[in-house]
Order: structure tokens, then C-alpha cells, then sequence
């Protein structure tokens, strides 16, 4: 790699680093509460509890207009530039803007709450639980424009605590009342309390690093505004059709299948984000691509080696979990959940489209400011999704819904393949992807023969499994030649910069170079 970009892999490095620690933690925390309160509440309270923030949660993304993602960009390309006065009038009037639309929305949802339960929801008895909620709405919307602006001020840190304030609170007061009494009421308080105290401390952070940037400009707030919704609109467009499709399926669900079916879905949505939190890091790429020029070979080099090593982490991850499934729901949840184990198998094949560069896409496209491909992509997405999710899912229940969505996802993927290589002129490393799938597959030979003579429960059975899928997997990486030496020298000087990480990394590189050494002899 040249020392360019080598520098800006060792940012992105770091900076993903945070993002993933924080997110891992945070997901790990709030994985307890929710394996608490699905339990204390069952699976009917448990569909009752998801449905009631179906509402706010879309009605947030309602209001973002895009500023959200022009905030990262532009405070990390004007500072870039020189100009972080520049940098901090645009995060003055960005959250501003956010926090009048959030107080607007929120009104709005409590006021329509029985509506919204009874002709979207198809419940009408959960109109009390929408106007609790409807605070949630003002409370995200500061929440989720923190994180925005502590990444493009290159402040992971910042972003982790956030992440991290958010799932202890959550954590701690949503069992806590459900156990006083409050059942699906206290479940919901808890998780609104999470945002609400994460929010204030994060701008009291957020507000020591704005004032680091210098005093703003007068620049008007109308003109700032305009310039980050020019920016960002096409990818908000975007997030709405991907938000509608969230929650249309949401819907979807509420009309074709019971309670405890939603119940059973939403822990595998849950327990997706195990394999989501090794996506989480990428985040870190969008001001990356952002610092490199469109038509150099440094951008060519990005794409192919975030391609790469996202396959490495993310591909082996959900082998192993499509094989635990059963293990790790009934451990985590109980034999209650008896459908999420299925549904899991089905909902993360997705995460297969990663060796083609489904993940890395989506920071390529904004870092480049192509934000129309966005919007493009999730038209495509919610264009096959719509007619055929409610047909599947009448006929084949949430299984069928999960193929809808793997289906819409797959020809969105085409589309932005297509588009990145023909406007970019990036090109795939299929047969390096095609390495790591075969390497997984046959990692994970020993762990079926284990599981099929294994007595043991399912505590010990998860435990030796990935011990021994993670001891297979990375001897055989090299041995494949999923992993080559080039790689191991690229990813040496990255990973010896996060002093935490290097431990931990150290001995499994010095492992991997034996193994290339032995081979080429």
C-alpha cells in the first residue's frame, strides 16, 4: 500500500476500532436486557413491546432530511481543509434544525398515537404505549445526531460512550420495572430513559469539542442548511424507503402471524446484530473515501482490501451461527422462542453478500458523494419487496417474508455493483472471496461431526464449538490462501497502532505467518 494510504487505513483502523468496541459492548449489553425482558415478559408481551416502537422509530427516521450523514461528511472534509470554524457552524445549525423537527414529530405522534394503533398497527390497545413512546422520538433524534457529528470530528470515543450510556440505562431500568409490575409499560420507560440520559451527556461531550473548533462564522443558518440537505436528501430518501420497508414488514407481520411469531422475529433481529456489530467498524470508511480522489488506484486499493477483510471477519461469523443457532437461542432465551432458531438461519444468509462488497458499498457511494446510487439501490430493494412480502409471508408466514427481503437485497446489491464499476472503475476479488467461503464451509466440518456425537448441553457445546471453529478457520486461511503474506504485512502496521487490539492480534499473526512460511517451503 502507499504511505497514503496506508495513513488512511490506520485512521479508519483506529477510528473502527472504537466504533466496534463500542457498538460490540453496547449490543452486548443491551443482548442481557433483552434476553431479561423477553423472558420476564414472554413472547405475546414481548410482540406487544416490539410493535409499540415500530411508530416512533420510523417517525425518527422521518426527520432526518439527510442532515445526519452531511454532518459527518462535511465536519470531517472542512477540518481536512483547514476551515473548523466552517466545520462548527455547520454542526450548530445541524442540530438545531434536528432538534426543532424532533420536538414537532414527537407532538405529532403522541396526538395521532390511537390512530397510528388501531388502522397501521392493527392493535388498538396498545394507543397508550405509542404516547409513551412519542418522547422517544425527540430523545433518538439527539441521540443518533450525536453520533453523526462525533464521526466526522473523528471523536469514536465520543461515539462509543454514547453507544455505551444508552444499553447501561436501558439495562438497568427496563428489567428493573418490568420485575416491579409495570410489564410491557416499564419495559418501554426503560428504553426511553437509556436515549434520553445518553443524549444529555453526549452533547455536554459534544459541546467541549465544538467550542475546540474556534467561533463559527455568521454564516446564515438557512444557507448551511440548504447545503447539507443538497448533500444529504438522496441518501435520506434512501434511509425512508429502507425505514418503510423495516417497518412495512413490521406490519406485514401484525396483520399474517401472531404475537409470539413477532416475538420470535424480533429476537432475530436481535441476535442478527451479533454479525452486524463486525459491520459497525465500516463506518469509519465514509470520511475514508471521502480524503482520496475518485479516479486514483488508492481508492481501487480501499475497496478490494475493505472487501477482503470484511469477507474474513464477517462470512466465518455466520457460518458458525447459522450452525449454534438452536444452541445459542435456547441458551440465551429458552425453548420457549422455539421458531427463532429457523428464522435466524434464514434471516443472516444476507450477510453472505459481503464477499460481494454489500457493506462496503454504502461508505463507497457517500465518501464519493454519489448519494443518488443510494436512493437508487433502496428503490430497487423496496420495488421487490412490496408485493412480494405480504404473497410470502401469507403463504409461508415469517420465513416467507425473510426470502422476500434476501431476494430485494440481492438485485439492490447487483444494481450497486454495477454502477460502482462502472463509474469508479473498482473491481472485485472474487476468487479471494471465493477463498474465504470455501475456508468457512470447511471450518465448519468439525463442528458438525462434534455437535452430532456431543452429549454435552448447550453452554459447553457453544464454548467448544467456536473454540474449535476459530482454531480450524485460522489455520486454514493460509493454507487456502485466503490470507497471503501481503496481507499479513498490510495488516501488521494497522493493528500494531491500536495498542489494546495488538495483544490479542499478535500471537494469531505470528500464527498465520508460521503457517505461510511452512507452505512456501
Amino acid at each position: 500500500m502507499s504511505n497514503n494510504l496506508v495513513d488512511i487505513a490506520e485512521d479508519s483502523a483506529r477510528g473502527g476500532f472504537f466504533l466496534f468496541t463500542g457498538r460490540f459492548l453496547s449490543l452486548a449489553i443491551l443482548a442481557i436486557c433483552s434476553i431479561i425482558v423477553a423472558r420476564l415478559l414472554g413472547p405475546e408481551n414481548y410482540g406487544l413491546y416490539a410493535l409499540s416502537l415500530v411508530m416512533p422509530t420510523l417517525l425518527t427516521g422521518l426527520i432526518d432530511f439527510g442532515v445526519n450523514p452531511a454532518l459527518t461528511r462535511f465536519s470531517a472534509k472542512l477540518r481536512a481543509e483547514g476551515k473548523p470554524q466552517l466545520a462548527a457552524n455547520m454542526l450548530k445549525a445541524g442540530f438545531i434544525f434536528k432538534l426543532i423537527t424532533g420536538t414537532v414529530m414527537s407532538i405529532l405522534c403522541f396526538i395521532f398515537s390511537d390512530v397510528f394503533a388501531i388502522y397501521v398497527l392493527n392493535r388498538p390497545e396498545i394507543g397508550s404505549f405509542i404516547k409513551l413512546t412519542s418522547l422517544q422520538i425527540f430523545f433518538q433524534t439527539v441521540y443518533v445526531t450525536l453520533n453523526s457529528s462525533f464521526m466526522g470530528l473523528d471523536k469514536m470515543g465520543g461515539n462509543a460512550f454514547t453507544m455505551n450510556a444508552q444499553a447501561i440505562v436501558k439495562t438497568a431500568l427496563s428489567p428493573l420495572l418490568v420485575i416491579l409490575g409495570f410489564s410491557v409499560f416499564g419495559a418501554l420507560v426503560g428504553h426511553m430513559t437509556g436515549y434520553a440520559i445518553a443524549g444529555f451527556v453526549g452533547s455536554l461531550i459534544l459541546l467541549k469539542n465544538y467550542k475546540s473548533l474556534g467561533k463559527p462564522p455568521s454564516n446564515s443558518f438557512s444557507s448551511n442548511i440548504r447545503i447539507m440537505l443538497g448533500y444529504g436528501f438522496p441518501i435520506y430518501a434512501s434511509a425512508i424507503l429502507l425505514l418503510f420497508m423495516g417497518q412495512y414488514q413490521t406490519i406485514i407481520l401484525a396483520f399474517f402471524v401472531s404475537n409470539a411469531e413477532i416475538g420470535n422475529f424480533n429476537i432475530t433481529i436481535t441476535l442478527s446484530s451479533l454479525i452486524n456489530v463486525l459491520t459497525f467498524p465500516l463506518s469509519a470508511l465514509f470520511p475514508a473515501f471521502s480524503k482520496v480522489d475518485p479516479n486514483s488506484d488508492d481508492l481501487k486499493s480501499i475497496f478490494r482490501l475493505s472487501i477482503k477483510y470484511t469477507t474474513l471477519l464477517i462470512v466465518p461469523v455466520t457460518v458458525l451461527v447459522i450452525i449454534l443457532s438452536k444452541n445459542i437461542v435456547y441458551t440465551l432465551y429458552g425453548y420457549s422462542y422455539d421458531f427463532a432458531p429457523t428464522f435466524l438461519q434464514l434471516y443472516i444468509l444476507s450477510f453472505f453478500y459481503s464477499g460481494l462488497g454489500s457493506v462496503v458499498l454504502i461508505p463507497l457511494f457517500k465518501g464519493i458523494g454519489e448519494t443518488k446510487v443510494f436512493f437508487i439501490r433502496s428503490l430497487i430493494s423496496i420495488l421487490i419487496f412490496l408485493p412480494l412480502a405480504p404473497i410470502l409471508t401469507l403463504h409461508y408466514n415469517v420465513p416467507g417474508l425473510i426470502v422476500a427481503s434476501l431476494l430485494s437485497g440481492l438485485f439492490s446489491l447487483v444494481y450497486g455493483l454495477f454502477i460502482a464499476l462502472k463509474k469508479t472503475r473498482v473491481t472485485l476479488d472474487l476468487k479471494a472471496s471465493l477463498k474465504i467461503y470455501l475456508t468457512s464451509l470447511l471450518s465448519a466440518l468439525p463442528i458438525l461431526i462434534f455437535l452430532h456425537f456431543s452429549p454435552l448441553s448447550n453452554i459447553p457445546n457453544l464454548i467448544i464449538s467456536g473454540l474449535l471453529f476459530l482454531l480450524t478457520y485460522i489455520t486454514l486461511t493460509p493454507l487456502t490462501g485466503a490470507i497471503t503474506k501481503s496481507d499479513i504485512q498490510n495488516l501488521t502496521p494497522i493493528f500494531k497502532k491500536i495498542k489494546i487490539l495488538w495483544p490479542i492480534i499478535k500471537p494469531i499473526i505470528k500464527y498465520e505467518t508460521k503457517l505461510l512460511s511452512i507452505q512456501s517451503k
